[in-house]
């Protein structure tokens, strides 16, 4: 593994997660507390941000197979900051309103999108067979950290600069994401040549195919899809919540995150104990579980007792994301050959990170049409499904490290038996 630029790599995308993160939830704070939109609004806001991932996130996949990766990256998370500047740029001219924020969530997202399928397509190239769990793990656990911190770090930011340039301060973040993977210095694979229309859309379909016959791959892609449906309808209706039932400061939302986000910091030195002990299809379970204990407890919140009931809550999600999400990417990457490793990644991106606009606009709409504490009854129903997923699938059995699994580059039968 070249050590250095994987450094660069693991920087620069763990930059971008968490400057996403931020995005995510600060976008929607502007709108609460700066232009008091409704929930429909709120949501809709949210959803655009990943809807990017189900309009374009399969040939996006078949395209960065024809493409240099390293300028792909670079120029994705340079204009995702130029982007995000531009919204406290026209808040001095008073001219932002909810639709320059629907623009900017999903131009941020759309970059977003393409930046996450090229970081994971290059990985296996730049890291080899052999550290490939190593490497990923690292990547995922910084990955997983910046959804859990992203949104505490957003609502910290907005309390301390208000909400216009706590994007600026986020815009940062992804000035250093560009600039970091620029200075990759490891050539890049051979790139396919291109095959016009029809190539490229032969190449989606074998990329979904794949997916979808996969015994183990389609049941990823269920249960993780769900994970991320409840983490975006869990930061538009808790965000809703707090600030509307609670009537919490943007600084004590993010301090409630922040706090119930030791959860992770307890359970990512945890990932390679628990695995070697249990497995891989083991450890995702009980990380699928822990993850869905946490919204199941979130309803109960009264004011009484609201910060302690959210906190623990929010410590349970936590301290499940790292189990389940580390060994969910490892095993996809470990059994998947290499020619195919961009369009397996697009058609994960579109069917778990799809489940996130999904999640951010229906949280939003019931929230608004059932109240947000019927709505966190629903969400922790939903949690469930990763529970099931795994519990329920051939995932359980797998208790190989994902690595002996089979490398890159051995074509694999995409029904193994």
């Amino acid at each position: 593994m070249r050590v250095a630029d994987f450094q660069k790599l693991f920087v620069s995308a763990s930059s971008s997660g968490l400057g996403q993160q931020v995005s995510l939830l600060a976008l929607p704070l502007v709108a609460i507390l700066g232009l008091h939109a409704s929930p429909l609004e709120v949501g809709t806001l949210a959803a655009l941000g990943t809807l990017p991932y189900l309009l374009v996130g399969l040939p996006a996949g078949a395209y960065i197979e024809r493409v240099h990766l390293r300028p792909l990256l670079t120029f994705a998370a340079l204009m995702r900051a130029c982007v995000l500047t531009s919204v406290p740029v026209l808040w001095a001219f008073h001219r932002v309103n909810i639709e320059v924020l629907d623009v900017v969530a999903l131009l941020v997202g759309l970059l977003s999108t393409f930046y996450d399928i090229a970081w994971q397509t290059y990985l296996p190239s730049l890291v080899g067979t052999s550290r490939l769990h190593e490497a990923s793990s690292r990547l995922t656990i910084a990955s997983s950290g910046s959804q859990l911190f992203g949104p505490g770090l957003a609502g910290i930011l907005v309390h301390a600069l208000s909400a216009p340039l706590a994007l600026l301060a986020d815009a940062l973040g992804f000035v250093v994401a560009g600039l970091s993977v620029r200075s990759i210095k490891a050539p890049e694979p051979e790139r396919l040549s291109g095959e016009g229309d029809a190539g490229m859309v032969r190449r989606v379909v074998e990329g979904v195919a794949y997916v979808t016959r996969h015994d183990l791959l389609r049941w990823i892609a269920v249960g993780t899809g769900a994970w991320n449906f409840v983490s975006t309808s869990l930061n538009v209706v808790l965000v809703l919540f707090e600030a509307r039932v609670l009537h919490y400061s943007a600084g004590t939302i993010g301090l409630v995150f922040f706090i119930g986000n030791i959860g992770y910091l307890v359970g990512a030195p945890l990932v390679r104990m628990v695995t070697s002990r249990l497995g891989v299809g083991r450890t995702m379970l009980l990380g699928a579980t822990l993850g869905g204990i946490g919204p199941a407890i979130l309803p109960f919140a009264r004011v009484q007792d609201a910060m302690a009931v959210l906190v623990v809550g929010w410590f349970f999600r936590a301290l499940g994301s790292p189990l389940y999400m580390v060994n969910q990417l490892s095993l996809r990457l470990a059994i998947t050959p290499a020619a195919l490793t961009a369009r397996m990644t697009a058609t994960m991106k579109f069917f778990v990170m799809g489940a996130m606009p999904l999640g951010s606009f229906l949280g939003g709409v019931l929230a608004g049409a059932l109240g947000d504490r019927p709505t966190l009854w629903l969400i922790a129903a939903v949690a469930a499904c990763s529970v099931l997923a795994t519990a329920l699938s051939n995932l359980r059995q797998v208790r190989t490290p994902p690595e002996h699994l089979g490398p890159p580059g051995v074509v694999f039968d995409p029904n193994p038996s």
